[in-house]
Parts: structure tokens; sequence; C-alpha cells
């Protein structure tokens, strides 16, 4: 019994300094495709001047299914900032979601007018938390003022690549 004694804290010590398995991440690509599912709105976790903007759409890659955004954004003027939001990509098996890491950005790249139509094109990129990233590209559709855009619709298209 006394020799038990003497070995369990050995035995300890080797178990410790044993490497413990860790489980593997998983990596997801996504290529989305999406419309803007309400007008971009103040909210308590994203106080006015900000705004939160909807988006839903489908993701094509690793998980073959849909996505849902809401990106916090500083005004565009003409370009904008990424505070926060949520995202989460889904097929009816696996569910993946995250946030939006601050600092991502939305240039305005060019702005058309047609007679009363104009359309403006925007690149977005960032970071996704916990680990990712994405970029593509966001278009405003709306009535052209004479001086501004008044947008109506908007879709986004790019990717993301996530790991979790």
């Amino acid at each position: 019994m006394k020799r038990l004694r003497q070995l369990v804290p050995v035995l300890a010590l080797v178990l410790a300094l044993v490497p413990s398995p860790t489980l593997a991440a998983t990596t997801y690509t996504e290529s989305v495709f999406g419309i803007e599912t309400g007008f971009p709105q103040s909210t308590a976790e994203c106080p006015a001047p900000n705004s939160v903007s909807p988006f839903a759409g489908i993701a094509a890659g690793t998980l073959n299914g849909v996505f849902v955004i809401g990106v916090c954004h500083t005004p565009l003027s003409p370009s904008a900032t990424i505070v926060t939001g949520l995202f989460t990509f889904g097929n009816g098996s696996t569910t993946v979601a995250g946030l939006f890491a601050p600092g991502g950005t939305v240039s305005l790249l060019s702005t058309d007018v047609d007679d009363s139509v104009c359309v403006q094109t925007y690149s977005a990129s960032g970071g996704l938390l916990p680990s990712g990233s994405f970029s593509g590209r966001l278009t405003h559709y709306g009535l052209w003022t004479g001086t501004s855009c008044i947008v109506l619709f908007a879709t986004i298209s790019g990717s993301a690549v996530l790991t979790t």
C-alpha cells in the first residue's frame, strides 16, 4: 500500500506531461449571395449613429446551406467601418455562428446613375471571430435625387472562411 501511495504522485506527474489529444479545428469555406432583409437601423447593441444591416441568403461550399448576418457599421459617408455584428451559417444538420471583428471596411467603389436610378458598388472585407475572414461586394440599388442615392434594395456576394 505504501508503494502505491508513492507511485500515485509520480504517475500524476507523468500524465500531466503527456500531451493530451485536442479536438481538430474545422475550416468552413463558403461563397455567399444574399439580399438585405430590412432597412438598416440602430439598436441598443449598435447605437446611433451606427446601424445594423441585416442580410440572408445562400452559402455554397463546405456547408451548402444558408446564412444570416447582422452587421453593425458606422454611417456610409461614403465608406464605413464595421463595428461588430453576428453571423450564422447552417445547412439543417450543422450550424456555425460567430461575430464580425471590429475594424472591417465597407469602401465605395462606384456610383452609376442612369436617369433616376442609381447603383452603388462597395467592397467589403474584414475578420470573423473566432477565426476567419470575409470579402465581397455590396451593391445598393436606389433612386437618384440629383445629389445622392436613396437606397431601396441591396445585395451582398463574396466569400467567407471560418475556422472553429
